[in-house]
């Protein structure tokens, strides 16, 4: 399912790049294993080298920019980042369609299941991308994802054995039951308008595809899960039955924010704390005045 043909030769391609201060951001593109181009942030400290890398993936509600002030953050510690963008998590609850035929099209985009292979694959390319820079130590390698972003690194956890360690927030353990209950938009628009025969096989192929039948094999990578005590998307024993079903090392922390953990810094400072548990950078932890900044 997740196999493909890597290409020797794929490289980022430079859109346009800044400085910052320690530090560049360059906005790149790169081919995906499956059709089309993944756009991407890639910070980089300027100094030093090589970097442990942090790879992040944003929530359906987010895109590229989601992680950023983080990612701007964890360049200045020494980490080098890369904030990837998937078409897969557009929004689509507030659009107007011209023609039923369009709505029903879109629709069946968004039940296709063939994009969310291609996202966890466009992931992994990204990470076969990093692993080809120089400046990357490809033994500190980190993946952190929120709501459906945390869905796929679960996936990846048990997949693929370069990425060292994972912070999954606000996590999907099993995105078929979510689109079988939830009344968010996306997951409601699915369930009423898609044929019965076309959603029964969507839930099927999507069961195959549930984080918990894949954190199990994450070991020997460590996984930290964040969660929200007010997490209106995801129920606390769903919560508590992916956190279950992955493999150790791990470790759960419970927050008192919503799912996409507003004004919680809390958690970004647990993230860096993590990784630098797990890099053994122990001069890095981010101070409460860098947050403010």
């Amino acid at each position: 399912m997740f196999d493909y043909e890597e290409e020797t030769q794929a490289e980022f391609e430079v859109i346009s790049s800044s400085t910052e201060e320690g530090y560049s951001i360059t906005d790149v593109k790169y081919e995906s294993p499956f059709n089309g181009q993944v756009s991407a942030f890639l910070l980089i400290p300027d100094k030093g080298g090589p970097f442990p890398a942090v790879i992040f993936m944003h929530p359906s509600q987010g895109n590229r920019k989601t992680y950023l002030r983080e990612a701007q953050m964890f360049a200045t510690k020494g980490y080098i980042s890369l904030l990837i963008e998937t078409p897969y998590f557009e929004r689509y609850g507030g659009q107007v369609f011209d023609e039923r035929k369009a709505f029903i099209k879109r629709v069946e985009s968004l039940a296709d299941i063939q994009k969310y292979i291609q996202t966890i694959m466009d992931i992994r390319r990204g990470v076969t991308l990093l692993c080809k820079l120089s400046i990357v130590d490809e033994e500190r390698i980190a993946f952190i994802g929120h709501g459906f972003g945390a869905a796929l690194g679960g996936v990846i956890s048990g997949i693929d054995s370069r990425i060292k360690t994972f912070v999954l927030i606000s996590g999907y353990g099993q995105v078929s039951e979510w689109q079988l209950t939830s009344e968010y938009p996306m997951a409601a628009i699915i369930r009423s308008f898609l044929p019965t025969e076309r959603f029964e096989y969507f839930i099927s192929s999507l069961r195959k595809l549930d984080a918990i039948n894949f954190v199990k094999n994450a070991a020997p990578a460590s996984i930290l899960f964040q969660f929200a005590t007010n997490d209106e998307f995801i129920e606390r024993d769903h919560s508590v039955t992916f956190f279950a079903a992955a493999s150790s090392p791990k470790k759960i922390i419970w927050y008192d924010t919503d799912h996409l953990f507003t004004n919680c810094e809390s958690a970004l400072v647990d993230r860096q704390k993590w990784l630098s548990e797990h890099f053994w950078l122990q001069d890095d932890i981010l101070s409460k005045e860098s947050m403010k900044n």
